[in-house]
């Protein structure tokens, strides 16, 4: 019976709670052991007047951006809230990426435009070609919401709202949680699924380091924002997929493990 690739690998799943089956189980599939240590977690923000003004005048803007599945979460729990009728939404959408799409459908919603790169500056480009001058577009993001999209929105004559629909926050109880993760038995991998994730392990780190606990696991990051990140942080990256999900994460795991590919 051949061995699978990932077997007596130790792999630290750092994604929200409510988010962490989904790569824990592709980690088990190959054979690993997923530790799961949520290093981030969502929570709504104090509703405003602002907001619900937003969420019932829909139909005023040309655009709905969402830039996570979080953000798709949170605000279609918003806006049933609110008393709103109809199943559609009057305005067209667009999705960073392939998880953000499997959110809206599972809320019975379609993207219109997902960018080729499952980033900003991929969603950036794809929206710039759509766009026109003085159209009205609502950007639904989390509280740590990178810049550059209505930055250069805006600079492009569009009249950008941001909404945000929740907040990044790290569970008072992950430093014990890693602490008792990293002392029980090595950890060969630290998976990192977006920047939060990053910046938390790293603050935790360094207070853990100061205790004695001197972790190795080579650190995968899902792309280059979660990479630029660790690097900021002075962490060395040792893997990232050509494509940003979690599926190719551990494609890029395995090959790893096999000695056939290695992030340069």
């Amino acid at each position: 019976m051949t061995e699978l690739p990932l077997a007596g690998k130790r792999i630290l799943v750092t994604r929200a709670k409510e988010q962490a089956e989904a790569l824990s189980s592709l980690i088990r599939r190959y054979g690993g052991t997923a530790v799961e240590v949520p290093l981030i977690a969502f929570q709504a923000p104090v509703d405003d007047a602002r907001s619900e003004a937003m969420l019932n005048a829909l139909d005023s803007y040309e655009w709905l951006v969402f830039t996570s599945a979080n953000g798709v979460r949170f605000f279609i729990e918003r806006l049933r809230e609110l008393p709103l009728t109809g199943q559609s939404l009057p305005v067209r959408i667009a999705a960073v990426g392939t998880k953000t799409e499997e959110a809206l459908i599972r809320y019975g919603l379609r993207a219109d435009l997902i960018p080729e790169s499952f980033v900003a500056e991929g969603l950036l480009e794809a929206l710039s070609t759509k766009v026109k001058k003085g159209n009205r577009l609502l950007l639904v993001r989390g509280n740590l919401g990178r810049s550059l999209l209505p930055k250069e929105l805006t600079e492009l004559g569009v009249q950008v709202e941001e909404l945000i629909v929740y907040e990044t926050v790290c569970p008072p109880e992950a430093k014990a949680e890693l602490r008792a993760a990293l002392k029980r038995t090595p950890v060969d991998y630290a998976t990192f699924t977006s920047s939060s994730t990053v910046s938390h392990y790293a603050k935790l780190l360094k207070e853990l380091e100061a205790e004695g606990v001197n972790p190795t696991a080579k650190i995968v990051c899902i792309g280059p924002i979660s990479a630029r990140t660790a690097r900021q942080c002075r962490l060395s990256v040792d893997l990232m997929p050509a494509q940003y999900t979690i599926e190719a994460m551990v494609e890029q795991l395995v090959l790893h493990t096999k000695g056939e590919k290695e992030y340069d």
